[in-house]
Order: structure tokens, then sequence, then C-alpha cells
């Protein structure tokens, strides 16, 4: 006679038996779902807000958020752009006037500008940190930033007080002409341009005389609904609007593949992160499954089949699953809701609680959809493993194999001994190095993505001094020595200043010389910036050189700055005068100017009407003075050389000084103080725009910090729970070991050794692995231009942290059967 047995109903009270009777190794394994889980759902969270953090503070650099322009727009353009498809929005935005005086204060040319709505509650407010009052609306009201603010010298502004600004007209047909006003301050901003610039009301604007058509006054922000845009795309738009003149859309045609070459960044990111999460949950079940094969054993021999173990291996990975991504999902909600928005708001109070940290569900659910793919992937080996063991061999079972412990057993010094260890397992090795290697590569990847975003490493590649100071006089009628001799003695000699770099210049003529400028004013008046008609003005160029559309500034320059600046000009006879550099902006290429000799002269020098003669050596791209005067390219020379031509009437443009440290407060208050009372000069630091940036940065170095220290985490956990199954199923071989005399002195110093040859041979992969792709990561990211460097002290720091970590959690494994006797290890796993 035969009875029905319900097998389900059995193999479910076995599977909660050994469920119940496991407690300790179902808390690991859910331990490690848990961990993986609340791991990956928070680095996801927080390096979407690390990269909308840092992609807020580019908007901030720039002063406004669009994606391309069209310059100079006449009225039915911006209206055709407004209906079109794609535009999201477009905001019109037009220099209208110039701030050139406050008060008895020179002012360096505070930009004053026009906004219409859309501009500025589209695009302008989102690209600011903060700002207080209303836009302009009556002609007399203003609204300046805090960089012109104090420029103006006014630390504390309040609403409502009165500024008395000398304005420069910018309309066509107006040169020089100032008009004083009295302004009243509608409010104030910060961003972090740099930029000393306002806004003003419509009604002011329009009372200018500009117009939005006028040369490189007014454009259209363009803001598109999808932000990836193609050349096809522009050129289509162009066609659209019908450019006129010197119209041109200003895009960015590399918008495409720089997204691509940044997706690309984050999804090679993305794999280390998951694969170091999925080797984490494999290892544990790997671990668990193998430490019960035994069992798996007894239950063979009862007559069990293989299906039927199965079913008992998945009950129990379930179980464990739910529970342990419910507890990594809820604890992530609760960081992600609570704790870093708290962290967030107490380094930028300007954030609003309910944006920080605020994750949308679909990372919740990748989270949870990855743990549960990877504990069911992960459960496979170890299940199939659990299968294929006759119950025999799974009585005997030791986590060792007889070959292995037979080759064991020889002799040879503990050196050698630890190598054998280490080899032995193969796949075990593998595991164990591919989990702690990839985690390190990617916290090395993420130093060099945080060190690319380092507001400090920004600033000090797009400054090249630590504070500037400038004469306002120049250019005006009223040009005058302000940086005096006796200024500079004390500057130099004030505490913790490196370097100061002299700069001087002067107006000069050149005259009309068609071997050497002919090249470039023929580009130069068939690009948008042409001056107007070419044979007419060349005409008039050659009977009147002085004419101020073609002249040019001389500056004359220090070692410190030649060394800067140089590339291939000998230092000799730039500063005996035979040889100088030019720097234009209007053109590209170096119109075939160097090598050839141009000819000039100074108004305000010695010898007015005398002629001087330079070869010109090299062509810069970049200007290392400020003002400017024609078109003519500027002309860079010696400062000796300079000295001589001038001789008393050689005034300083300005000086840049170098920190002993970079972002000195006390160095910066000091220099100040020698300055505050001199109306006529500006100064312009890093520091400053560094203060300005702080609160964002601050949250950038938490939020990179953070996902860094994560992702280490993971790593070391990994390594920890690899390292506690190997030290636990060698037990029995450390007993024997110890029964033919090896002390458990000399067991420690070769579990010390694995673990160094364990972080020594990660930390070389991880640099194998992790150089090359920090440094595509980092040219993915890199969007001011800065030159590729391996943050070396932070990653020997962290190298010297896993060479500790790894060293200690292998020792205090070990020490935890430290009070256990040989005959007890031994019997250790026949029980």
């Amino acid at each position: 006679m035969m009875w029905k047995v319900d097998s389900k109903r059995v193999i479910s009270d076995i599977a909660k038996t050994t469920y119940k009777s496991n407690k300790k190794r179902n808390i690991v394994t859910i331990t490690a779902i848990f961990l993986t889980t609340f791991l990956l759902c928070t680095v996801i969270s927080i390096g979407l807000s690390y990269w909308d953090t840092v992609s807020l503070r580019q908007q901030r650099m720039n002063g406004m958020d669009y994606d391309i322009e069209l310059t100079e727009p006449r009225e039915e353009q911006v209206s055709a752009i407004r209906d079109m498809d794609e535009v999201a929005y477009a905001g019109l935005c037009v220099k209208c006037s110039i701030g050139s005086r406050y008060g008895n204060r020179e002012l360096d040319k505070i930009k004053f500008f026009w906004a219409d709505t859309i501009c500025w509650e589209k695009q302008v407010i989102p690209a600011l940190e903060s700002y207080s009052g209303y836009y302009p609306q009556k002609e007399n009201e203003i609204m300046l930033s805090k960089s012109a603010l104090r420029a103006m010298g006014i630390e504390r502004p309040a609403a409502g007080m009165k500024l008395p600004i000398t304005c420069e007209n910018l309309a066509e047909g107006f040169k020089n002409d100032e008009t004083e006003k009295e302004f009243e301050l509608s409010g104030w901003f910060l961003d972090y341009t740099g930029e000393s610039k306002g806004y003003v009301s419509e009604d002011f604007y329009k009372s200018t005389g500009v117009r939005q058509t006028d040369l490189t006054q007014g454009s259209l922000k363009i803001s598109l609904k999808n932000p990836l845009y193609s050349e096809a795309d522009i050129i289509q738009m162009q066609n659209a609007v019908k450019l006129a003149g010197n119209q041109i859309i200003e895009a960015d045609y590399d918008t495409i593949s720089n997204f691509c070459k940044t997706i690309a960044a984050l999804c090679m990111m993305l794999v280390l992160v998951f694969f170091s999460g999925y080797l984490f949950i494999y290892n544990t079940l790997y671990i668990s499954v193998n430490k019960e094969i035994r069992y798996y054993g007894q239950l063979k021999t009862l007559g069990t089949t293989s299906v039927q173990l199965k079913k008992i291996i998945y009950k129990q990975v379930i179980w464990n699953s739910i529970i342990g991504i419910g507890l990594g999902l809820l604890l992530s909600a609760m960081i992600g809701k609570g704790v870093i928005p708290l962290v967030l708001q107490s380094v930028n109070p300007t954030i609003d609680k309910y944006d920080a940290g605020d994750a949308s569900i679909w990372v919740f659910i990748t989270a949870a959809v990855f743990a549960a793919v990877t504990t069911f992937i992960g459960s496979k080996k170890p299940v199939k493993i659990a299968e294929n063991f006759s119950p025999a061999d799974a009585m005997r079972y030791i986590g060792v194999s007889e070959k292995i412990k037979q080759r064991n057993t020889r002799g040879g010094d503990i050196a050698s001994m630890a190598r054998q260890y280490l080899f032995r397992e193969k796949k075990q090795f593998i595991i164990i190095l591919l989990s702690l290697s990839l985690a390190v590569s990617l916290f090395e990847v993420i130093n060099v993505v945080i060190s690319a975003n380092n507001a400090k490493n920004i600033l000090n590649h797009t400054c090249d001094y630590d504070i500037r100071v400038l004469n306002l006089t120049l250019l005006s009628d009223r040009e005058e020595q302000v940086i005096t001799k006796g200024l500079l003695k004390k500057i130099e000699k004030t505490d913790g200043v490196k370097d100061v770099r002299v700069l001087t210049s002067a107006t000069a003529i050149v005259p009309y010389q068609e071997d050497i400028y002919g090249d470039y004013y023929r580009e130069l008046y068939n690009s948008r910036y042409t001056p107007g008609n070419y044979e007419k003005d060349m005409e008039l160029y050659k009977i009147q050189p002085d004419y101020y559309s073609f002249t040019c500034r001389i500056v004359g320059i220090d070692s410190k700055e030649f060394d800067k600046i140089n590339q291939s000009l000998d230092k000799q006879e730039f500063e005996n005068g035979k040889i100088a550099f030019v720097s234009k902006t209007f053109t590209a290429g170096s119109n075939g100017i160097p090598g050839k000799a141009v000819r000039f002269s100074i108004p305000t020098s010695v010898q007015p009407k005398k002629e001087e003669q330079i070869k010109i050596g090299e062509v810069l791209d970049t200007f290392p003075a400020h003002y400017s005067a024609g078109y003519t390219p500027d002309i860079i020379v010696s400062h000796k050389y300079l000295e001589k031509l001038m001789g008393e009437k050689l005034l300083i443009e300005m000086i840049k000084i170098d920190y002993d440290e970079s972002f000195s407060q006390d160095t910066e208050t000091a220099i100040l103080g020698l300055l505050k009372d001199n109306p006529k000069l500006s100064a312009e630091s890093k520091l400053q725009r560094y203060a300005d940036m702080k609160n964002t940065e601050n949250q950038i170095i938490i939020l990179g910090g953070s996902v860094g220290l994560i992702i280490m985490l993971l790593s070391l956990l990994n390594f920890a729970n690899m390292m506690s199954a190997s030290i636990q199923n060698r037990s029995k071989e450390f007993a024997i070991l110890e029964g033919i005399g090896m002390t458990r002195k000399q067991i420690r110093y070769m579990i010390t050794l694995e673990s160094l040859y364990y972080a020594g041979l990660a930390i070389i992969i991880s640099l194998l692995i992790g150089l090359p792709a920090s440094y595509f990561v980092f040219n993915s990211f890199n969007r001011y231009g800065i030159p590729f460097s391996f943050p070396a002290v932070r990653n020997l720091v962290l190298f010297a942290a896993i060479i500790l970590v790894c060293v200690f959690t292998a020792l205090c494994i070990l020490d935890k059967s430290k009070n256990e006797t040989i005959i007890e290890l031994l019997r250790k796993e026949d029980n």
C-alpha cells in the first residue's frame, strides 16, 4: 500500500526548520542583502544629488541657464523662435549701459542689462545662489550683483538706498557719452561668475537708445525642450529665422558627443558599483550554502532529491531577500529624507529641505530589482554545488579538498605557506581580489571626479593669481599712477605674499602694415565682429593710424609673468626688447603674424613721435592684462623695454599677487587693508569667488565624499566576509598545524602576510584598472579644461587604510578562535 505524501508541505516544513535553526547565518545573509540594497540605493541617490549640484554650480558660474543664443535678434525672429515646437522658452537680454564710477570711486566697468520677464524668471533666477528684493520696475531702480556692490564698497546693501552712478551709453553712435544718475537699489543677487553686473528696468533700457539688434548688445537666450541638439538642428533653426548681417546662433556642436562621453563614464562607474554589490551578495550566499553542505548531505541520505533540495535552499533565499531588501530600502529612505537633507542644509542653508536628498522612486526600484536579481543569480552557483555533492562526499566535506589538504601539509617557511594558501583556492582568491580591486578602482575614479569638480582646483586653473589689483584710472581722462612704489613695497613685504607680478601698459599707434596685419584684418572684416566696410576703413586707417578703432595696448610684463605665458620665446631676447608677443581675440590662428617686425609709436612716451620696431615671436589667445584698445592686436613686451620707452610716464595697469598658500584669509585681509582707503583701485580675488561658491562646494564635498566612503565600505565588508569564511573553513587545518608544532604567533604572521598579499595585489590591479578609467571619466566630465592629475596623497591614504583594515580584519577573525584548544578545533568540524 502506497501512502500519499504532501511533498510541498514537507519541503516547506524542512525549509522553515532549517531557517530557524540557522539564525546566525541567516542574519549574515540578510545583512549582506540589506547592506547591498541600502548602499546601492544610497550611492545612486547621493550620486544623482552630487551630479545635480555640480551642474547647478556650472549654471551659476555661467550666470544664466540656457542652451543656445541668437545674437542681435529682430522682433519677428523672437516671435518665430518662441513658437517653435522644440523651444521651451526664449528670454531676451540686452546690455544697455556701463557703470564707470560710483560717487568718487572709480569702477571697473559694471555692465547693466535689461532682461525680459521670461529671461529673468526662467533663465537668470535658476542660476543664482540667492537674491533679495525684486527686479527693477521704475526707470531709476537697479538690481546689482554682490560683486558689483563690493566693487562700490558696499558691504551691507539695503533696499531703497541711493546710488549715484556715472553711466556710459552703449547705443550705436555714442562714444564715451557719460551721464550721472541716481539709482535706487531694488535688490541684489549672488552668482558665481565673479563679474560686476546689474539689471535695470525696461524704462531705463529704452532711455539709453540701445536696441536689441545693436552689434554684441542684444541676445535671445533659448532653452530647448531637449537640450541635446546637433549641428543640423541649429542650421534648420538658422534657415527658419533667416539670419542677416552679423547675426549668429551661438551653440555647442559637441553637445551630443559630450553627452555620450558623460553617459559612458557614468555607466562605467555604475557597472563597477553594481558588480561590487553583486560580488558581496554572491560571496555571502556562497559561504552560507557552503557551510551547509554536510547538512544537505544528510538530507540526501534520508531521500531528499536534488530538486527538493533546491527548493529548500531557494525558499530560504527568498525569505532572506524579502527581509534584507525591505530593510535596505527603508533605511535608505530614512537617510535620504532625514539625514542627508539635514546635513546638506547645515552646509548650504540656501537649499530647500524638501529638495535635498529627494531621490526618485526609480532609484529604489532599481536597487530593489538589482538586489533581488543578484540574490537569485548569486544563489544559483552555490545551489548547484549542493546539488552535485553525493551524500558520502557531503558528509566528509570541510570546505577544503583532500588534494589541497595534502599539499598544504608540506613543509616550508611561513611566507611560502602564506602564498600557497593564497593561491590554492583559485576561485575564492579571484573573487576576493576582484571584489577589493573593483571597489578600490571605483574609489580612485570617484576621487578624480571629486578633484575635477573641486572649486579650488577650478579657480586655480581659471585664475592665474590669488588676488589682482587694478588701476581704475587707465583709459580715462584722469590717468594717474595709483599703484605706487611705496604700495608695491608694502605688499611685497606682507606676510604670506610669494610673488607680485607687475603689468604696465599704454596706448600705442600702429600704422597700416599690410605685410603684417593684412590677413588678420581681412579675416576680421569677414567675421561677425567686422567694424564696418573693409575698403573704406583701410583707406581711413592709412590716412589716420591713430583712429581709435585701430589703436592697441602695449603691455609690459616682468620675468615672472613671462615664465607663466611663454612657450617658445628666448627670455634674454624678450628682456632686451628684441622680440614680443601679440594677443588677439577676434580671429583664429596666427594670421601669418609671427616672425615679422611691427612698427609702432606711443603718444605718451618720452619721444611720442619716434617710431619703434619689434619682432613678433608668438601669438597668444589670451591677454595677460585687463584693458584693451582698438582692433589691432595688442603687443606684449618686457617691463624693462617699456620702461625705457616711457620713463616716468609709465603707468602700472595692474599687479597680480600670488600667496605662499593659496586662498589664505590672513594674507588677503592684510592686502585689502592696504587698499581700503584708495577708491581708484579695485581688487578681485580667488578667495572671494571661493567664498561665494562655498555653500555649494561644501555640498559637493559631502556628497562626493559620501559616495566614496560607501563604496569603500562595500569593498571592505566584502573582503571581511570572504576572509571570515576562509579562516573559519581552515580552523581544523590551523589545529593540525598547531599540533605539529606551529605556534599561534606564527599562524597570525601567516594570516597577516596573506592579508598583505591581498591588499598589495588589489592595489596594483586597481591602479591598472583605475588609472585609465579615471582618465576617461575625468575627460568626460572636464568642463573647465583642467589638466588631468591623479590625487596621489588622497589615494596613498586610501591604500594605507586598505592595508591596515585588511590585516586588522583578518586578525580579528582569527582571534575569535584563540581560546579554543586544539582538540576543540579538531572536533569542531565533526559536530
